[in-house]
């Protein structure tokens, strides 16, 4: 019997991973997929989106057997897609991204399957590039074109420590050719070097610092003298690491961070919902849709953003 390699997976974000977390998303993927293949299981999912109240009668009302019902109930729950809410079963959020992403976006594919079959056939057609396909479709079926487009993310690196997701930072800023875009809640030695050193060649790079890892700037120097003649010099060199250099930084509170460089390459940090202080996983991606979605989020929260520190408490001699 065939398995299935990470190789056949195509472009796979476990690519980074060690071998036993690789085989255990591989595991999880495959358990996923063959609960929701059983028409019962899938049934009940499906409900599960607008809640299934949690009666005696529920498995006749939605014509399975008890022990059918249950069964298929208790599998879902244990995969993290369905949980208990007060008196009904719901999809959980990581079962919402997988009805809208996976069951919705398959259903409307295969609604759609004619307009792929002839993606293909254009494709193997030398007369039309990828840009004419686009074109084409997006007259046609602008659904499809969007899909496509969406479908074109390659993921470049997904990584579980910091150590990895540094490394990564900077091959990436190591080429920027035009502009670095940063949005940190974390600081580290080698990436402020690397910035500097690509700002003192010209490219442009633009930095917004979490308020609260700067406020621990401050802790860690001390109380400051407000009537010291150098204050301001002071506060710029605990508060920016960068200083003096020519780049941009503002302060903000940061949700995530989040890196774009030439507007072409993004990396991504994802947050752990327990303990959203702590590094969990970051992703990088070459996407112009992402690219667009964080430069979006980077610009509001510029706009927003206080050229000066966090306001300081200071002490007079």
């Amino acid at each position: 019997m065939k398995t299935v390699t990470e190789k056949q997976m195509g472009e796979n974000p476990s690519s980074a991973l060690t071998s036993d977390d690789s085989s255990k998303l591989l595991a999880q993927l495959t358990e996923v997929l063959s609960v929701l293949s059983k028409n019962d299981a899938l049934t009940i999912f499906l409900m599960a989106n607008e809640g299934i109240k949690s009666e005696l009668d529920t498995p006749v009302k939605i014509g399975l057997t008890k022990k059918q019902y249950y069964t298929r109930l208790k599998q879902l729950v244990d995969l993290g897609l369905v949980t208990k809410q007060n008196e009904s079963y719901m999809q959980t959020a990581f079962g919402k991204i997988v009805y809208q992403k996976h069951i919705i976006g398959l259903t409307n594919q295969i609604k759609n399957s004619k307009y792929l079959q002839m993606v293909d056939v254009l494709k193997a057609d030398s007369k039309f590039n990828d840009s004419d396909i686009m074109e084409f479709m997006a007259k046609v079926q602008p659904q499809i074109s969007s899909d496509l487009q969406e479908s074109t993310t390659k993921i470049s690196m997904v990584t579980w420590s910091m150590e990895d997701m540094v490394t990564k930072v900077l091959e990436i800023m190591e080429f920027a050719e035009k502009e670095i875009i940063l949005i940190s809640r974390f600081t580290n030695d080698i990436i402020i070097n690397t910035m500097i050193k690509k700002a003192n060649q010209g490219v442009t790079v633009k930095v917004l610092a979490d308020v609260n890892l700067v406020r621990g700037f401050f802790e860690k120097a001390g109380p400051m003298k407000s009537n010291d003649k150098n204050l301001k010099e002071r506060i710029d060199v605990v508060s920016n690491p960068y200083y003096p250099t020519p780049m941009q930084r503002k302060y903000v509170e940061v949700p995530f961070c989040v890196l774009i460089v030439d507007n072409k390459h993004v990396g991504l940090e994802i947050v752990d919902g327990y303990s959203p202080n702590k590094f969990k996983m970051a992703v990088f991606a070459t996407d112009d849709h992402l690219v667009n979605q964080f430069h979006k989020l980077f610009d509001t929260l510029w706009s927003k953003a206080k050229d000066n520190p966090p306001q300081l408490v200071t002490k007079r001699s």
